[in-house]
């Protein structure tokens, strides 16, 4: 779904970057997050996000997705926090998530960005296991980790810390922590630690979030910070957990910055094609009615061949102007919102086979089940997907008697292993393909039969089929021998559970 230069920034970030669409669907997964869980991207695209997460977050995952969509209330979105993940092999582990919303092509995504926080957890453990050890443990620790005491005063500053920061540790230790913070929260942090010792109410303490740091130069930075607290012979003793995201967030804003370009070229292109098509449009109808023109005022002397040719010449205009229609309606196919409803597929069929099929048809027949269910699809180009499919059955099928079977099965899709879902199918006795075409009946403009010019079409039909399915994360393929006729079959997974 994203070009090259954006994966390969985005697989240079060293933390798991994870982009899952409206559905839950991944639909990005870096080299970071592979190592993390043990998955290649491959095997995880196109899945539900709660593969990677242990109950009871893989039950309510898609629960609360539904109900932020519904209502707008975040509850994690553009905050930290740890959780419980779960790698390939069924391991769980802690993990700090930071969740992001980003719009592309007026389309909704979410990026996950992942921390495997295990070695920053277990350092924490073996703090609060024994005091004594802490500075060692400290400074086995990759993450920043800095002990305060209730007053603020710094106790132990760890080498992540000191790497991090810019101090040396003798220069911070006894100082307040307040000193690693600007405005505003160096100005509230003793008042917040006031207040939770009279109150008792914790705002960060046992969260993550990400706040604002500032090193020993003045540089202000974003950080992941994670606050525990424990108690050492009657003693409270805060840990914070210091992550620098710098280059995480650099790499956030270079994403975001190469999506703003990518939506403007988007705007570009369809100010272009329309344009392009207006301007190729204008001398092709000319052009037509020129010859139209010359047939009428010198039909007296144009004889009957000459006819045919201006005939041929208006015929050649018209079919020009199809094809930069087609191709402008091509190039608007896959950033044109999807109109996503609940539909009968019966409606559909009958309302497709009412306005595909002549009204006399007594060789022509077209079947499906009387138990077709509700399907979530975007309604009006899923209409001309059957549509297409449809009139390709009846177009290329020189039986005397044209069949179309239409029906839904359970079988492996070839594009996403060995599990079974569910299937679209379209079945004609016709003419058939050649397995060496398979590919290129998808192809624009590709016409692998010699058609008249009553009959002949632009070459788009499944063309247009293929980028519909698709914008609805489907794939098709399809069974077919020269004689014998043809089965398309598709998948439409618009409901996050990979259409079943």
């Amino acid at each position: 779904m994203f070009n090259a230069q954006i994966q390969s920034v985005i697989d240079t970030v060293v933390d798991g970057f994870i982009i899952i669409d409206e559905k839950g669907q991944i639909q990005s997964f870096n080299a970071a997050a592979c190592r993390i869980f043990g998955y290649q991207s491959e095997e995880v695209l196109g899945k539900n996000v709660n593969v990677l997460m242990p109950e009871p977050f893989h039950s309510e995952h898609d629960g609360y997705l539904a109900n932020y969509l519904t209502t707008g209330t975040k509850k994690i979105i553009g905050k930290g926090r740890e959780i419980k993940a779960q790698r390939k092999n069924g391991e769980t582990f802690p993990m700090e998530l930071s969740v992001n919303e980003l719009f592309i092509d007026e389309q909704r995504y979410f990026l996950g960005t992942i921390s495997d926080i295990t070695s920053r957890k277990l350092g924490e453990a073996q703090l609060r296991t024994s005091v004594k050890y802490a500075e060692t443990l400290l400074d086995t620790v990759i993450d920043g980790l800095i002990t305060i005491d209730s007053r603020g005063q710094i106790k132990e500053f760890n080498k992540a810390a000191q790497r991090i920061f810019g101090y040396q540790k003798s220069e911070v230790v006894g100082q307040n922590v307040k000193i690693l913070m600007p405005d505003p929260y160096h100005s509230e942090h003793d008042q917040y630690l006031q207040n939770y010792h009279h109150s008792g109410v914790k705002k960060i303490i046992g969260l993550g979030r990400e706040v604002a740091a500032r090193k020993k130069d003045g540089t202000i930075f974003p950080i992941e910070l994670g606050v525990n607290e424990m108690k050492n012979e009657g003693e409270t003793i805060f840990v914070g957990t210091i992550h620098d995201i710098s280059e995480r967030k650099a790499a956030e804003s270079e994403i975001q910055t190469y999506m703003d370009q990518l939506k403007v070229s988007n705007e570009e292109l369809d100010q272009f094609a329309y344009i392009a098509s207006h301007d190729l449009k204008e001398p092709l109808r000319g052009l037509s009615n020129n010859a139209m023109f010359l047939e009428e005022d010198y039909e007296q002397l144009v004889d009957e061949r000459g006819k045919q040719r201006l005939a041929r010449m208006r015929f050649l205009c018209q079919r020009m102007e199809h094809l930069v229609d087609s191709l402008l309606y091509y190039s608007r196919l896959g950033r044109q919102e999807l109109a996503i409803n609940k539909v009968n597929l019966t409606d559909v069929l009958t309302n497709v086979v009412e306005i595909t099929l002549p009204e006399e048809k007594p060789n022509i027949s077209v079947h499906w089940p009387s138990d077709l269910p509700e399907v979530l699809c975007d309604v009006p180009r899923t209409t001309e997907l059957f549509r297409n499919l449809i009139s390709n059955a009846i177009k290329y099928n020189n039986s005397p008697n044209k069949r179309v079977e239409v029906g839904i099965t359970q079988m492996i899709n070839p594009f996403s292993g060995s599990q079974e879902s569910r299937v679209f199918f379209v079945k004609d006795n016709g003419i058939g393909i050649d397995k060496r075409f398979f590919t290129d009946i998808f192809r624009i403009f590709k016409r692998l039969n010699e058609e008249n010019d009553a009959v002949r079409g632009t070459g788009v039909g499944l063309t247009f089929v293929k980028k519909i399915i698709e914008r609805q994360n489907g794939q098709i393929w399809l069974e077919s021998s020269v004689g014998n006729g043809t089965c398309f079959y598709f998948t439409l997974n618009m409901e996050g559970n990979d259409g079943q």
